[in-house]
């Protein structure tokens, strides 16, 4: 006796899931539990299920499943036929076909209609298929130019990173495939040339990219358990599977001018032919973490510049030296179509292992820091092709050096630091094909210390386009900087110890609130000493700060390279007061785009100044989307093409 069975069935239906089955009850009946237990209750679905005149209890056990819609064929007449009178029946925007012999996991349904929601330019997609003993059954479908099929990652383990990121693809398996309704009626169906089953979603596939023009994606996060050939068996010589050989030609002979553009059928191809809609060159970036983007600036650039390179057609691969599968920043480089090298329990392959396997596809290799060039330089130049960018991020010996030159007591002991990384730096920099710096002032101390070839790649910002309040209803001042860097340490203290006083003597009750993740003690206990200093520590969305205080401040006395914090407060058109060292190498004009000190009291009265008067305070925001504008997407986005396109014609 089987158990009572409540499936979820709306009256307006987003996704309609359609299966055919034949025959093996057990599997369906566990196939059903699983969208009863797995399906996400925001994704209103319908569930037919297609009988194809079983001979045993699977009419009459599914008559007592609730909520199910049981269509009947009036003989037996094959997948194809049993998949085109589901969806004739369906109301759903989105069809899922699911074949009966597959469980799904948590969130399948939910991720596969995310790629459909967010993307307009794909037709379908396909889950993750993994066999009951857990390893790898398919991912995404690999089609040679023979027609002969191949299934990426048969037997792998699922959690290599090869299979863990959305991409295009040849095609995906109807046997958990979502394709737009109106796609498959515009197709009129699965095409019954193909009858009774066999190819027909590889056709399907195809005809969605070559007729319409649209993407057939693979989202490794739908993942589904496929008890492959309970249907049709897993021997080609007899039964349904034979027409596997029969339809092959058929599709061969259908598709042969797509096919021409395929890659011939050898193991050797499978790496270039996984990737093959993912860009026409392959860069691969190295950094020492996932790029955190909302906790430091150097990761934020990194971020936009990745999203960038996707939008010039690039094959983006990326390598976090520290091999953490840091969430959410690892998915959404998975979404954006970037391949992430990662270790996590159950797939710990060394990244220099991972790198080293992927090198015959690599064109460029984009290293950020100094010690990180150092550690892959020769894992790299293995494949002397490969163009090497080094990216100083800043020069950090520049850094080092004005904090040594600011504490005369380390002198002796600070200096070596400096000296032995600006050694560092300016060989890296020697051995690269190309290196980048974040502003002009810091190409032009390399290209004077004769290191050739210095491009800039600046910090990359987005204006901000929603709502703000006005000069009289904001209040406090604000900073922002990640603590794990020194020189933000530095300049809160030095804001709140020194500079404060003078400005308190004036508007005794004004509120200082320093946003950023990792403040240490030093900085909480700022807090614990002033109630009018807040330390907030991470806070994932920080716009109400950006659009809710009157005035931005950086009060930093070191540093080098771009200051992200400064784009920040511009993208808000949040007036700021900055040292000169703050703003540095972005050619902002004081007294129109921003106020500048270098002293406690100069920057107390510079505070004073921009806090009080409503005009000067206006002027500065105003100016701010001018100061910002050299620093979006837009206008990077040419600069990043010319210079990549010129390294690639050295």
């Amino acid at each position: 006796m089987q158990e009572r069975l409540v499936l979820p069935c709306s009256q307006a239906p987003i996704v309609s899931i359609v299966i055919p089955v034949y025959n093996k009850i057990d599997y369906t009946y566990r196939c059903l539990k699983s969208l009863a237990a797995n399906l996400d209750a925001s994704i209103p679905v319908e569930i037919i299920v297609v009988d194809d005149c079983s001979t045993d209890k699977t009419r009459s056990v599914l008559q007592q499943v609730e909520g199910l819609i049981l269509a009947c064929n009036d003989g037996n007449s094959g997948f194809i036929v049993s998949c085109n009178y589901g969806a004739s029946l369906a109301k759903g925007k989105y069809l899922y076909f699911l074949n009966n012999d597959t469980e799904i996991r948590s969130d399948s349904l939910k991720e596969l209609v995310s790629v459909l929601e967010t993307d307009q330019t794909a037709g379908a997609v396909g889950s993750k298929l993994i066999y009951p003993t857990g390893a790898l059954q398919e991912a995404g479908g690999i089609i040679w130019n023979d027609a002969s099929g191949w299934h990426y990652g048969r037997m792998q383990n699922p959690l290599d990173p090869r299979y863990n990121y959305l991409r295009p693809v040849d095609y995906c398996s109807a046997a958990s495939l979502l394709v737009r309704r109106s796609v498959f009626e515009t197709l009129g169906g699965f095409e019954q040339d193909f009858l009774p089953a066999y190819y027909e979603d590889t056709d399907l596939c195809f005809a969605i990219r070559n007729q319409l023009g649209l993407k057939v994606m693979y989202q490794p996060k739908s993942e589904v358990i496929h008890h492959e050939g309970i249907s049709s068996g897993t021997s080609i010589a007899s039964g349904v599977k034979r027409y596997q050989v029969i339809n092959a030609r058929k599709f061969q002979k259908k598709w042969q001018n797509a096919l021409a553009h395929h890659l011939s059928n050898d193991p050797i191809h499978v790496p270039e032919a996984a990737r093959r809609y993912l860009g026409d060159r392959t860069i691969l970036l190295i950094n020492p973490y996932p790029p955190c983007y909302d906790k430091e600036s150097g990761a934020r650039r990194l971020f936009e510049v990745i999203k960038l390179l996707k939008q010039l057609n690039y094959h983006v691969i990326f390598a976090p030296d520290n091999g953490h599968r840091e969430e959410p920043y690892i998915t959404q480089l998975q979404n954006l179509q970037v391949e992430v090298l990662y270790n996590q329990p159950g797939y710990g392959e060394p990244i220099a292992d991972q790198i080293k396997a992927r090198l015959p596809i690599i064109d460029y290799a984009w290293i950020c820091f100094p010690q990180l060039a150092q550690k892959y330089l020769p894992l790299l130049r293995e494949r002397p092709e490969i163009k090497i960018i080094y990216d100083t991020v800043d020069l950090h010996y520049i850094r080092l050096k004005r904090e040594w030159e600011m504490q005369p007591h380390f002198k002796d002991a600070k200096a070596k630091n400096w000296a032995c990384m600006q050694l560092l730096e300016l060989s890296i920099a020697k051995q690269a094909d190309l290196t980048l710096t974040v502003t002009a002032v810091e190409k032009e101390i390399l290209e004077r210390q004769l290191v050739k070839n210095v491009a800039v790649v600046p910090n990359i910002h987005c204006i901000y386009s929603g709502s703000k309040l006005n000069f009289a209803d904001r209040e406090g001042l604000l900073f922002i900087g990640g603590y794990n860097h020194p020189p933000n340490v530095d300049a809160v203290q030095w804001l709140c110890k020194e500079i404060m006083p003078i400005v308190w003597q004036q508007i005794p009750d004004l509120k200082v609130t320093l946003l950023g993740s990792n403040p240490p003690r030093e900085v909480q206990q700022l807090a614990k000493n002033d109630e009018r200093i807040e330390v907030t520590g991470y806070v994932e969305d920080v716009t109400p700060f950006f659009i809710g205080c009157r005035v931005f401040v950086v009060p930093l006395r070191y540093g080098a390279g771009m200051k992200g914090k400064v784009g920040q407060s511009l993208e808000y058109g949040l007036p700021l007061v900055s040292t000169g060292i703050g703003i540095e190498g972005m050619g902002l004009i004081p007294e129109q785009q921003v106020l500048v000190a270098d002293t406690a009291e100069v920057f107390a009265q510079q505070i004073l100044r921009l806090y009080h008067d409503r005009s000067l305070w206006e002027k500065v925001a105003n100016h701010s989307k001018q100061a910002i504008d050299p620093y979006t997407p837009a206008k990077q986005k040419p600069h990043l093409a010319r210079m990549l396109d010129q390294l690639g014609n050295l």
